[in-house]
């Protein structure tokens, strides 16, 4: 079963590619993504739009035909894609249908850009390039 922070850790990264959630026929692309080391209020309103129960079942990332509601429940892990390693869907058990959403990108995969990433805390960041300069130096 994936969990919220698994399928939030999705969303965000196809966020970064461009890729929208469709919630209810309309297309959201929060942004920003990220605020002080964290999903940012524009995330999280997305997040809260496409998770709750009037919209779960009706809310999926562009390019892909598995909904929020599957994804939350026990029938579905979210796995690395074998041809981008970008995160995708697949079932728990059974055949696996679902094409990874890097497949209507033309120019993805791209080893030639960086991958997306998760939220950076600058200043623990800061604090621990510090730590290992003061260690470095003894």
């Amino acid at each position: 079963m994936a969990s919220e922070k698994q399928v939030k850790k999705y969303l965000a990264d196809w966020f970064q590619l461009g890729k929208k959630l469709v919630v209810d026929q309309n297309e959201q692309l929060p942004s920003p993504l990220f605020e002080n080391g964290h999903y940012s209020d524009a995330f999280e309103a997305c997040w809260r739009a496409a998770s709750c129960p009037q919209f779960g079942h009706k809310s999926y990332l562009q390019g892909t035909e598995i909904t929020l509601a599957e994804l939350l429940d026990d029938h579905w892990e979210i796995t690395s894609c074998a041809r981008c390693t970008m995160p995708i869907a697949l079932p728990i058990s059974g055949v696996a249908g679902a094409v990874c959403p890097c497949h209507d990108l033309p120019s993805w995969p791209n080893t030639a850009l960086p991958k997306p990433r998760q939220a950076v805390n600058t200043q623990v960041s800061l604090r621990e390039i510090c730590r290992r300069l003061v260690s470095s130096d003894d």
